[in-house]
C-alpha cells in the first residue's frame, strides 16, 4: 500500500542528470588523449570495457547503459577524489582523499591563514567594508576548503 504521507515532489537530482554527470566526468578522464584509455580503466577496475563505453554515452543515446553502483564505486576508487568531485559537482560537493595521517601543524597553518584573511575582510578598509565582498567570500570559502582537506 502506498504511503499517502510521502513527499510527492521530484528528486533534487534526476536520474538523467546523475547519469550524465558520471558520463561527463568519465569523458574528462578516459579516452583518446586522456590519462587512461577505456581498456586501462577496465583492467584497473574490473569493469567491462563495453560497460564503460556505454556509460560514457549521453543518457539519451540508444547506446547508453548505466553502470551499477559497484562499478561506479570501483571507477571512483581508482580515478580518485578529483574524479569523484567532478561526479558530485552537480550536488555542490567535493571529495577528498582520505589521508594516512593528519598533520596537525598543516591544519593549524591553514586555520591561521583563514583567521587572518577573515580579520582583513572585516576591516573597514577592505573592499566590502565591515561586510564581506564577493571576492572576500570566495577567498574565505577556499581557505575553509583547504582546512577541510588537511583535516579530512
Amino acid at each position: 500500500m502506498a504511503d499517502n504521507s510521502s513527499a510527492n515532489f521530484p528528486p533534487l537530482v534526476s536520474r538523467e542528470q546523475a547519469e550524465n554527470a558520471f558520463g561527463d566526468a568519465l569523458r574528462l578522464f578516459v579516452g583518446r588523449g586522456r590519462r587512461y584509455s577505456v581498456k586501462q580503466l577496465a583492467n584497473a577496475t574490473g569493469v567491462k570495457d563495453r560497460a564503460i563505453e556505454c556509460a560514457m554515452c549521453p543518457s539519451g543515446s540508444v547506446d547508453f547503459r548505466p553502470l551499477h553502483m559497484g562499478a561506479q564505486y570501483s571507477i571512483q576508487k581508482f580515478l580518485g577524489a578529483v574524479f569523484t568531485s567532478e561526479v558530485i559537482a552537480i550536488i555542490d560537493q567535493v571529495a577528498f582523499e582520505k589521508p594516512d595521517g593528519i598533520d596537525h601543524d598543516e591544519v593549524e597553518d591553514a586555520a591561521r591563514e583563514f583567521l587572518a584573511a577573515k580579520g582583513r575582510a572585516h576591516h573597514p578598509d577592505s573592499p566590502g567594508g565591515r561586510e564581506l565582498s564577493d571576492c572576500e567570500q570566495s577567498d574565505l570559502d577556499m581557505k575553509v576548503v583547504a582546512i577541510m582537506a588537511k583535516a579530512a
